[in-house]
C-alpha cells in the first residue's frame, strides 16, 4: 500500500513532540499549521516518550480503545504502559471508516481502523528511527525501534523516542512505510489489561450521570405511552406541588434528518418534568396526568403482533438481489430446481420484538443556554448529537461542541438519540444545563426494539438430502430483515448470512409495517436469520436421516475456513460421546461482520425445566489484537443471547408496551448461567472481523437444536418459556 504524503503531509510539531495526522483512507496530506488547516484524529509521542492516540470510537465495554491503542502501540514498539487513549473532537475528517461520521457499532472498532492505524504507526515509528539515528551519529540501517527507543544495533546505544520526537517531524515523510511483519509483532495478540478497567474499578470514569455543572437541573420525561400518538393537554399543578420542581414541559413529535443516515430522527410527543433533582423530577412527572390522542393505534397487542407478522408469510414479498440480476430470472432458477427436488422440507419460524435493556438507562446532559450549544452523552452516534444541537440552535457545525462518554451498554440503542433531543430541548426552554435520564420503565416502554419476525423456509432436497434450491421468506413487524444466501461460485465469504454456499438461492421479504419503532440490537437481522436457518439446517439434517454435524460438514465443503470454525467447536465440545438422560446437545454456525462462529449447547431437561449446562464457541475473526477481550465479547454475547432465548419478550397491550421493568421484562440471573469456553481460530490471511456481536447469533439456534436432541420436541418460536419451559 501507498500514500502520496508531502513534506508536511503526515506529521507536525505540536509542543515539545510529535503530532500524527490520521485521516479518512488513510494518511492523507494535511497543510502545514497556519495555512488554515487542522490535523486531525492524531497521536501525539510526547517528550517523556508517552504515546497519546486519540481515537474516534466510543468506549461502551467493548474494549474498543484498548484495541486501537493496542495496534497503534504494537506498530511503534512502545511498552504497553507508556500509552494512553483519548476521546477525539468531533471533526468530519475523523469520522470513521472514510466518512464523515462519528460512530461505534457494527463490531468496527478495530476492522474499519486495521490499515490506517498500522500504516500510521510505521510511518511514526520510520520517522523517530531516522530522527535516532541521526541523533546517535550512525545509519538508519544500524538502528531499530525497541520499547518507545531507538537502539543501535551493534553497540546497544539508545535514545528515547521522546528525545527525537521534535527532529522527527521536521524529516520528510515515508512514500511507502512498511508496516511490521507479523514475526515482529510484541503487543498484537496479547491478552494486555484494557486501558479503560482501572477507571471503571475505582469509580474515576466519567458517564453522563455523572457529569456536574454549575446550575445543573435534572428532567425525566413520559412519551405518549401508544407509539404514534399525540399529546393533547396536560395539567401542570400536581408536579408544581413536588417541592424541586421548577416547570412542566410539553413537548411536541419532531422529525430530525440526520445527514448520512438512512431515516431521520423521530422524538415523539411528551410530558417532561425539570427540578432541582431527579427524584423530585421523578415525583412530579408521576403526579400527572396527560391526556393522550392515541390516533386510533391502541389495538395491538402482543397475539396481534405475532398474528400480523405470520400473514405475510402468505405474500409473495420483495425479493432480494444484486443491482444487475434480474428477478425474473432468479425466480425461475429456483422454481426449476424446486421442480426437480427429490423432497420438499418446510418450516415456519417467529421471534419476538426484543429490548435493549442495557443497565444504564438512556442519560444525557445539554447545555443550550446563554448561546452555548453544548452536549455530553455516552451516544454511539456522536455526529446525530452534533445535528440535534445545531437545528435547535440554528448553529454552525463549528460552532457546537459534543463531548462522547463511556456507557454502560450500548448494543445499537445508544445509536439512535431521541434522549438527547428530549435533553437539548429541554435545555432550551430552560435556559439552563439540564442532565436528562429515563427511568428504567421509559427506557424499556420507549426502545428502539429488535423487530419480531416471522420466516418461513422451504428447501428442496435431492436424493441425497442435500439442497438443490431453498427460499428463505421473513416478516419482520418494522424494518427489514432478510437471509440472503451466497450461491456456489461466490468468492467471498458470505457475510451476515448463514455460511454455506447453497444453489438456486431465493430471499424475499414481506414487511408488516406494524407502529413499532425498530433498531439496531446487537448483531441486526442475524440474531433472527440465524435461528431461523440453523433450525432449519437441523431439520433438514433429519429429513436426510443425518447427525446434524455430518450434515453441516457436507454443506461446508466449499467453505474450508468456516469448516474449520466448525470443528473446532467440535473438538472442543467432544461432539457425538454418550450423554445421560434428558441431555442434549446443539449446534450452529454463522457469518457476520467479516467474521465466523459457531458454537455447541449443552442442555439438560428434566420435567420442563432447562439447565443450559455449557457453550463451547470457536470463533475467527481473522487476526486477534488481543484474546482476552475477544473471549470478554464472547462471554457477554452468548449471555445475552441466552437470557434473549430463553425469557426475554416485549409486551404489548392496547398498543403500549407493557413489560416496563425487570419483573415482567425478564432476564436471567447469574447463577442460572452456564459455563462458556471461547476457542479462537486464527485465520491470518483473511481481513479482520469484528468481534462485539459475531458471537451472538448461533447461540439461539444451538440453544433450539439442544433442547430437541434432549427432548424430541421441535420449538420453532422464542423465547423457550412461551413453551412452558422454565429456567432451572
Amino acid at each position: 500500500m501507498s500514500f502520496p504524503l508531502s513534506r508536511r503531509s503526515l506529521f507536525t510539531a505540536a509542543g515539545a513532540g510529535l503530532t500524527l495526522g490520521l485521516l479518512p483512507g488513510g494518511l492523507m496530506a494535511v497543510a502545514a499549521p497556519g495555512q488554515g488547516a487542522t490535523v486531525h484524529n492524531w497521536l501525539h509521542v510526547g517528550p517523556d516518550g508517552t504515546i497519546t492516540l486519540f481515537s474516534n470510537a466510543q468506549e461502551m465495554g467493548q474494549g474498543g480503545f484498548s484495541g486501537v491503542a493496542q495496534l497503534l502501540a504494537n506498530e511503534l514498539c512502545v511498552p504497553w504502559d507508556r500509552v494512553a487513549v483519548k476521546t477525539a473532537p468531533l471533526i468530519d475528517a475523523m469520522g470513521m471508516a472514510g466518512g464523515r461520521s462519528h460512530w461505534t457499532g457494527g463490531s468496527s472498532s478495530i476492522r474499519s481502523q486495521w490499515d490506517k492505524l498500522r500504516y500510521a504507526g510505521a510511518a511514526a515509528r520510520e520517522m523517530l528511527v531516522t530522527a535516532g539515528a541521526r541523533m546517535l551519529g550512525v545509519s538508519v540501517a544500524e538502528c531499530r525501534a525497541v520499547n518507545g527507543h531507538i537502539e543501535h544495533r551493534s553497540d546497544g546505544r539508545r535514545v528515547a523516542y521522546g528525545a527525537v520526537a521534535d527532529m522527527a517531524s521536521r524529516l520528510p515523510v515515508p512514500a511507502n512505510p512498511v508496516p511490521l511483519a507479523r514475526t515482529d509483532w510484541s503487543l498484537v495478540g496479547q491478552p494486555l489489561l484494557r486501558k479503560d478497567i482501572a477507571e471503571k474499578v475505582d469509580g474515576s470514569a466519567i458517564y453522563a450521570t455523572d457529569v456536574r455543572l454549575p446550575g445543573l437541573l435534572s428532567a425525566t420525561v413520559m412519551q405518549c405511552p401508544v407509539f404514534g400518538g399525540r399529546l393533547v393537554s396536560v395539567d401542570p399543578s400536581p408536579a408544581m406541588s413536588v417541592p424541586g420542581v421548577r416547570r412542566v414541559v410539553p413537548v411536541m413529535s419532531v422529525s430530525i434528518p440526520i445527514p448520512g443516515s438512512e431515516q431521520p430522527l423521530i422524538v415523539n410527543d411528551a410530558v417532561a418534568v425539570i427540578a432541582d433533582h431527579w427524584w423530585a423530577a421523578r415525583q412530579g412527572l408521576m403526579a400527572l396526568s396527560p391526556v393522550w390522542d392515541f390516533q386510533g393505534k391502541d389495538g395491538l397487542d402482543t397475539d396481534g403482533m405475532i398474528a400480523a407478522i405470520q400473514a405475510r408469510l402468505n405474500d409473495v414479498g420483495s425479493i432480494r438481489k444484486a443491482a444487475q440480476e434480474d428477478e425474473g430470472v432468479i425466480r425461475t432458477r429456483h422454481a426449476t430446481a424446486m421442480a426437480g427436488a427429490a423432497r420438499t422440507v418446510r418450516c415456519d419460524y417467529h421471534v419476538p420484538a426484543l429490548a435493549h435493556a442495557q443497565m444504564e438507562p438512556m442519560s444525557a446532559v445539554a447545555d443550550l443556554s446563554a448561546g452555548k450549544a453544548v452536549a455530553w452523552t455516552g451516544s454511539q452516534f456522536a455526529t446525530s448529537v452534533r445535528h440535534i444541537l445545531c437545528g435547535l440552535t440554528g448553529l454552525a457545525e463549528d460552532k457546537v461542541t459534543v463531548h462522547t462518554l463511556p456507557s454502560g451498554g450500548g448494543f445499537g440503542r445508544r445509536y439512535l438519540n431521541d434522549y438527547v433531543a428530549y435533553a437539548c430541548f429541554l435545555s432550551k426552554q430552560a435556559g439552563a444545563p439540564v442532565k436528562l435520564i429515563y427511568s428504567r420503565e421509559e427506557d424499556l416502554a420507549q426502545g428502539r426494539y429488535r423487530p419480531a419476525t416471522a420466516c418461513r423456509l422451504t428447501a428442496g432436497l435431492d436424493q441425497n438430502g442435500l439442497p438443490v434450491a431453498i427460499h428463505t421468506h421473513t416478516a419482520p413487524a418494522s424494518g427489514q430483515v432478510w437471509i440472503a444466501i451466497a450461491p456456489p461460485g461466490t468468492e467471498a465469504q458470505p457475510d451476515h448470512q448463514p455460511s454455506y454456499y447453497l444453489p438456486a438461492p431465493l430471499a424475499t421479504m414481506a414487511e408488516a409495517g406494524l407502529p413499532i419503532p425498530n433498531g439496531p440490537w446487537r448483531a441486526p437481522g442475524s440474531t433472527q436469520g440465524a435461528f431461523f436457518f440453523e433450525c432449519f439446517v437441523d431439520e433438514m439434517a433429519q429429513a436426510a436421516g443425518q447427525d446434524p454435524v455430518t450434515y453441516r460438514r457436507r454443506l461446508l465443503a466449499s467453505n474450508p475456513r468456516a469448516l474449520r470454525v466448525l470443528e473446532a467447536a467440535v473438538t472442543a465440545s467432544d461432539w457425538g460421546r454418550d450423554l445421560p438422560p434428558g441431555t442434549g446437545r446443539g449446534i450452529a454456525i454463522w457469518n457476520s461482520f467479516q467474521s465466523i462462529a459457531a458454537q455447541v449447547v449443552q442442555v439438560q431437561v428434566a420435567q420442563n425445566r432447562v439447565r443450559v449446562e455449557k457453550v463451547w464457541c470457536a470463533f475467527d475473526c481473522g487476526t486477534i489484537v488481543n484474546p482476552d477481550s475477544v473471549r470478554a465479547q464472547g462471554e457477554g454475547s452468548i449471555l445475552m443471547a441466552l437470557s434473549a432465548s430463553l425469557a426475554e419478550k416485549v409486551l404489548l397491550e392496547s398498543g403500549a408496551v407493557s413489560s416496563r421493568n425487570f419483573d415482567q421484562y425478564t432476564l436471567l440471573r447469574m447463577e442460572q448461567m452456564p459455563v462458556i469456553e471461547v476457542i479462537l481460530v486464527e485465520s491470518p490471511d483473511a481481513p479482520v472481523g469484528g468481534a462485539g456481536e459475531p458471537m451472538t447469533p448461533p447461540l439461539p439456534p444451538a440453544l433450539a437444536n439442544a433442547i430437541f436432541a434432549a427432548t424430541g420436541r421441535r420449538l420453532r418460536s422464542l423465547p423457550l418459556s412461551d413453551h412452558g419451559l422454565t429456567v432451572a
